[in-house]
């Protein structure tokens, strides 16, 4: 069980504990609210962790994990790269390289709107959820104000930055970093696999191939968040792991223990 939660495999474990009818241990509702959250239905998440028990409530590890829940769940753009983020490198443990370039394309194009809709914004608060961050939105405004008519949101983004944002000498690293050869060539094999227009396999050989190391795309990614003020939850799941793997110790392997104790008194 403990290998795993630390593969990140929340729904394997959680089965495991309800075999064992411990499905509504504290460490129990911690799994059911984690196999939600990494499948970004952040609500289901939120309201499976009030089953937890006060002490647990109120522990520090789980007052912030509600905290996240509720601003993954508003759209908060700190939170919700941070979590595609932590999303991104699950799918490079478990070897799912598929998804992985599917996590890919998705950050880089979520990095393009949040740019491009924060400099139309002026004062107002930005969150993933507005309507502004929707294609078809996006492209009304290149369309309509820059005369940019390209329906590839990326191109018509990359256009108004060379047009008419050469100033803006952060948004132009990122753009260059989200733009290099081997990101479009990493695109590229999204493009080719099941999850984007054909039905090629995806190996770790083709990855290095075209980028290296694929946990440099995280190195990447990190760039550009920071590049764009964007602060960063790192470790989340990494923490959120050893508290369980902790309530696992004192509630489940707890009641084995003293099961098997009490199971030698009758031999």
């Amino acid at each position: 069980m403990k290998k795993l939660i630390e593969r990140y495999d929340y729904g394997g474990a959680f089965e495991l504990l309800k075999e064992k009818g411990f499905e509504r241990s504290d460490a129990g509702v911690l799994m059911d609210s984690c196999r939600y959250a990494v499948n970004f239905d952040f609500e289901t998440a939120r309201k499976i962790l009030n089953h937890v028990s006060e002490k647990t409530r109120n522990n520090e590890t789980c007052v912030a994990l509600k905290k996240n829940l509720e601003d993954l769940n508003n759209g908060q753009p700190d939170a919700l790269f941070s979590e595609l983020l932590e999303n991104v490198k699950f799918q490079i443990v478990n070897e799912e390289y598929i998804d992985f370039l599917g996590r890919v394309y998705r950050f880089k194009e979520a990095v393009y709107k949040y740019m491009f809709i924060k400099k139309h914004l002026k004062d107002r608060t930005f969150t993933f959820h507005i309507r502004f961050i929707q294609k078809k939105e996006v492209l009304k405004i290149l369309r309509n104000h820059y005369k940019i008519f390209n329906n590839n949101l990326i191109y018509g983004i990359n256009t108004y930055f060379r047009k008419y944002a050469k100033q803006d000498v952060k948004g132009e690293r990122v753009i260059k970093v989200l733009s290099s050869e081997k990101m479009n060539q990493l695109i590229e094999l999204r493009h080719e696999s099941l999850i984007g227009h054909g039905f090629k396999g995806v190996s770790i050989d083709e990855i290095q191939r075209v980028y290296g190391n694929p946990y440099c795309v995280l190195d990447d990614f990190r760039e550009c968040l920071e590049l764009l003020e964007v602060d960063i939850y790192r470790y989340k799941y990494s923490y959120l792991n050893e508290y369980i793997i902790t309530l696992l110790e004192n509630e489940y392997y707890g009641y084995v223990q003293a099961s098997n104790t009490q199971m030698a008194h009758f031999e």
